[in-house]
């Protein structure tokens, strides 16, 4: 998944895409990939990028969810 967003500062980037052979979770924070993790369906992936950004959040971070636009 590299290359795909730009990084931003001192911001959390949650990334959920596609690929062939399920979905994609990546959390970045500064350039470092702090976790990866193949789904087999949407909802999985997508819930488990969701609790991840409200756990960010909450703990006062600035996050970024993305992610193709036909999975939201």
């Amino acid at each position: 998944m590299p290359g795909t967003t730009q990084e931003l500062k001192d911001t959390h980037l949650i990334e959920v895409r596609d690929e062939s052979y399920g979905y994609t979770l990546a959390h970045r924070y500064n350039g470092r990939v702090l976790y990866v993790a193949t789904y087999k369906t949407t909802h999985d992936a997508m819930r488990q990028a969701k609790k991840i950004v409200d756990h960010e959040q909450a703990d006062g971070h600035q996050v970024v969810l993305v992610s193709d636009p036909h999975l939201t």
